[in-house]
């Protein structure tokens, strides 16, 4: 009998791999506030729960400590903390039936990593077709992350694909791999032999798969940090940015207290970060396109609130851009069209930033909420977001002007 077979041992084995759970957990706190990071936290429970029944039971065999999965949840916490990670274990929908859950997503969405802590031999064996019949490969895995990639594109790009073995991955395998357009991560290791699996299942549900893992103004910088929008030279302006455009607060008027508060807030805001200078700089050498609910509705607000100033700009404004039909561009893919309209995410707002998408425009924007609960259905748009700021003019008679 071998030593890690006596009931002892297995007993110390397990609660080696309760603690390595629990500080697993204990890691991640720093970083609760990252998307997927607490659901991460609950596999990683359940799997604790599952060692501490066999802890407790003290009749078990070491085959069924195979069945933990903590050896792949603790190389998810490792890339987990990283700097630059957006999401973990981000469920992306393929169409109404299929889906993908992402590992790690980083570097502001442009890169989708994997995680794979297997053995190299059975990831090349599985690979050769030497598993039970319907298990699903890495370069299976591969081809599902290429084509889900495809459907949502970062900046019209679609992200970088990363296969990280945390065990090392053997050179035929790695080479198949970038052959197809996955950047391969991990110690390149040489090509074994590939036995018989000898009646070894690498199913698709063994524990070691990832596959199944398958005050806002304040965080606007957030939003557009790290994004090189440069090589769009299409601007798509939302309802929001036409206002902030044109509004006399950005045009030398925020030295006033109004009645709403939020519109006071707003002018400090102004004097402190002004838009406009943002807005100008943007426009420059761009092409201005605007959908026709975005223009419509935005000449609705400023008929009922716009001052004349406001509309004389308006006029200049709307020699700068285009108007299209909403449904120009033809239709839309399937991640934009079944977003479903609920809290910050309207008719008006999809319409809109999906007519950007459509025609390969940046949005710009200071609907913020629109584009984290879109990015929370697992939908990404191109956009700038800036900071909102209302028409102002009408209400300037009934507020105070304060001598800056």
């Amino acid at each position: 009998m071998s030593k890690i077979n006596h009931a002892e041992d297995l007993v110390e084995v397990v609660k080696d791999k309760i603690k390595f759970g629990e500080n697993l957990i204990i890691q991640l706190q720093p970083i609760q506030h990252v998307e997927g990071v607490m659901k991460l936290q609950r596999k990683i429970k359940q799997e604790i729960e599952f060692l501490k029944r066999l802890e407790k039971s003290k009749n078990f065999k070491i085959e069924q400590l195979a069945c933990s999965n903590l050896r792949h949840l603790g190389s998810m916490v490792e890339c987990a903390l990283r700097p630059y990670v957006l999401a973990v274990c981000k469920t992306f929908h393929i169409d109404n039936c299929n889906k993908l859950i992402i590992d790690i997503v980083g570097d502001q969405g442009n890169t989708w990593t994997k995680v794979i802590a297997r053995n190299p031999k059975s990831l090349s064996a599985l690979s050769a077709g030497k598993s039970s019949y319907g298990a699903r490969s890495i370069l299976d895995q591969a081809d599902d992350y290429l084509k889900c990639s495809r459907l949502y594109p970062c900046m019209y790009q679609p992200p970088k694909v990363v296969f990280e073995f945390m065990s090392g991955i053997e050179e035929n395998l790695a080479n198949k791999l970038r052959a197809v357009g996955i950047v391969v991560k991990g110690e390149i290791l040489p090509n074994s032999i590939v036995q018989d699996s000898g009646g070894e299942s690498f199913d698709s549900q063994s524990s070691d798969d990832e596959s199944n893992c398958i005050n806002m103004q304040s965080k606007i910088p957030e939003l557009n940090h790290g994004i090189d929008h440069s090589e769009i030279k299409t601007l798509n302006l939302d309802v929001t940015t036409m206002m902030a455009y044109v509004s006399n607060m950005t045009n030398g008027h925020h030295n006033f207290i109004f009645k709403q508060e939020v519109l006071t807030q707003q002018c400090s805001w102004e004097a402190e970060r002004p838009v406009k200078p943002i807005l100008r700089k943007l426009f420059e050498g761009k092409k201005l396109v605007c959908c026709e609910t975005a223009w419509n509705d935005f000449e609705k607000i400023l008929e009922t609130l716009g001052g004349p100033m406001e509309k004389k700009r308006t006029v200049l404004l709307k020699e700068m851009i285009t108007v299209y039909p909403d449904d120009f561009g033809g239709e839309d893919d399937y991640p934009r069209q079944n977003l479903k309209v609920r809290g910050h995410v309207r008719v008006r707002s999809k319409i809109i930033f999906n007519f950007g998408h459509r025609i390969k425009a940046l949005t710009v924007s200071a609907n913020e909420g629109f584009v984290r609960a879109a990015l929370q259905q697992g939908v990404t748009y191109a956009a700038f977001v800036h900071e909102s700021r209302a028409l102002t003019e009408g209400k300037e008679d009934s507020a105070r002007r304060i001598t800056l």
